[in-house]
């Protein structure tokens, strides 16, 4: 691609797998306090009812324990589950496994960067447990700049902190609405990693199946 000086990069599905955190995080607290207050659910059952209200990220952190609480009853406010998800969530990361080969190929050829909607202490801590921090040159976290994907601001943002024009970079990431579409608003090449052909059709950009095909495009 001509003219590209850096790549932004998306966290959660695009970097790293949150759904393998996810499931980690579900046995992990299934385990803490099943304990304390058994279900009476099978528990394969009751880890695909937790995965269909988390909704990848996007179903509401205060929505999860009244929801939950329709098939497990649980004595647990809904900040103090959010309290405790965010204090060991971060944890449970696991890089795809071609991040960081990724990351190598790309180091020193692009300014690297991060935009990343959610809490900063949660993010920072997926990206460090991942191991990547020290690839990028730029980490921008929604809670602490004050926007958040898809509003423009935060990609304007990215590009005055990399030292790079809206056209001059690339934004790889997951999800549609946030990534793909700010990014555009934006000025910003998108790269969207696409699990599904028949998504957004009339998406004329660069799909990707894996972060892998980068190398091949970069």
């Amino acid at each position: 691609m001509k003219n590209i000086k850096a790549v932004i990069f998306d966290i959660d599905d695009t970097l790293v797998d949150r759904k393998v955190a996810f499931l980690r995080f579900c046995h992990y607290f299934i385990d803490k306090y099943s304990v304390i207050y058994p279900y009476n659910i099978n528990k394969d059952d009751l880890i695909s009812y937790m995965i269909e209200i988390d909704a990848s990220g996007y179903g509401g952190l205060k929505n999860f324990i009244p929801e939950l609480n329709k098939v497990w009853h649980l004595p647990i406010s809904s900040q103090e589950f959010i309290k405790e998800r965010n204090s060991v969530f971060g944890s449970f990361t696991v890089p795809f496994p071609e991040s960081k080969s990724l990351l190598e190929y790309l180091k020193g050829k692009y300014k690297l960067g991060v935009i990343t909607n959610g809490y900063s202490a949660v993010q920072r801590e997926k990206i460090r447990v991942a191991g990547l921090e020290d690839y990028f040159d730029d980490i921008i976290v929604s809670e602490e700049s004050g926007t958040a994907k898809p509003d423009p601001k935060i990609f304007f943002m990215a590009c005055a902190n990399l030292k790079v024009k809206p056209d001059e970079a690339v934004y790889v990431g997951d999800y549609y609405p946030n990534d793909i579409e700010g990014a555009i608003s934006a000025g910003i090449t998108p790269i969207w990693v696409c699990s599904n052909p028949e998504a957004y059709r009339d998406y004329e950009g660069k799909r990707i199946s894996s972060i892998k095909e980068l190398m091949d495009i970069l």
